[in-house]
């Protein structure tokens, strides 16, 4: 018994001996180290063109079957002393046409910027020529009046205004015709980008459009796009989207069924910087709550410190004043 006491003693003695601690504190410039190793090796990583390569893979871009020959017909619809007005079609694959509203400002002098401006859910470009656009405002017409050649693109939706008119365009459209060619390997955003890259082929070749200069403009779903279209084509010089960004639950919320929930708001950044961004948000816009278009903003600087933000006294709405005055600065020669 005295031998076992004798043999226990040494490790009540150690189970009684202080444990060896230090400041925490200490440790601090390794773990600063650490993150500097991290920030290094990111620096030398190709980030956005991993993360594009992927997005592409996601969506299924680009879709099978495009025409790398585009052929653009149009037929005039009017004027005024702003510009011409034509409806313009591009074929761009077997059966398939990019649909859109073509206009050339009366004011240019050569080769003008272009301008690609893409309506928003349950809308169309003859909508925002319409009685003062509704909430498009100038979105197509005052590009026209900066001197802008412009090229409205039609995307596939429910017409809204149509509801009551027995259009055979169903009302879940966009969700049906995603599911489908997301079981074909592809995806309802990669053939609707595909359609306007593809016709913006064409586009920039015709005589009045100068291809150096080349900007993107979208209000609510059009506004994803134009951010979309951006990170997909390097062409596209200027984006402008209104309406669009917000944090990703709410996107995932709010746009289901062949809408684009495919990559976070702050990952379309940065896929586009460190080219010219303005992100519109009107303050009493329902869709998208302003302190989570904040948040969302804080993580997207990350990726393009020079963003140009810009919130303003209205709701779910296009800015021209904000706009022009953006794109003045980065289509001039």
């Amino acid at each position: 018994m005295l031998r076992l006491a004798v043999l226990l003693l040494p490790l009540a003695l150690r189970a009684q001996a202080p444990l060896y601690e230090e400041d925490f504190q200490k440790s601090r410039p390794y773990r600063e180290q650490g993150y500097r190793q991290f920030d290094e090796y990111l620096k030398k990583l190709p980030p956005a063109e991993t993360l594009r390569q992927q997005f592409r893979t996601k969506i299924g871009f680009p879709p099978p079957g495009f025409t790398d020959k585009p052929a653009m017909r149009c037929e005039p619809m009017g004027e005024d002393s702003i510009a011409t007005y034509s409806r313009c079609w591009v074929t761009v694959a077997a059966g398939l046409e990019t649909y859109g509203l073509y206009l050339v400002p009366k004011q240019r002098r050569g080769a003008a910027p272009l301008v690609i401006s893409l309506h928003g859910g349950g809308g169309f470009p003859e909508l925002a020529l319409f009685k003062g656009g509704t909430n498009y405002h100038d979105q197509i017409r005052g590009a026209a009046r900066e001197g802008y050649v412009v090229w409205a693109p039609q995307f596939v939706m429910y017409p809204y205004r149509d509801r009551d008119t027995g259009t055979p365009i169903p009302a879940e459209v966009r969700a049906e015709l995603d599911l489908k060619l997301r079981n074909a390997g592809t995806s309802l955003m990669a053939l609707e980008s595909m359609k306007v890259i593809r016709s913006l082929d064409a586009v920039l070749a015709r005589p009045e459009v100068d291809p150096g200069r080349v900007a993107i403009i979208g209000l609510s779903y059009g506004g994803y796009y134009s951010l979309y279209i951006a990170a997909l084509d390097p062409r596209i010089h200027a984006v402008v989207a209104s309406g669009c960004f917000r944090e990703a639950p709410l996107v995932r919320e709010a746009l289901t069924g062949g809408r684009p929930v495919d990559l976070t708001s702050p990952q379309q950044v940065a896929l586009i910087a460190p080219r010219p961004l303005q992100i519109q948000t009107g303050i009493k816009d329902a869709a998208a709550p302003i302190e989570s278009v904040r948040r969302t903003l804080a993580e997207a600087r990350v990726y393009h410190p020079t963003l140009d933000y810009q919130e303003f006294d209205g709701g779910h709405e296009w800015r021209g004043d904000l706009a022009w005055t953006f794109l003045r600065q980065h289509l001039r020669k």
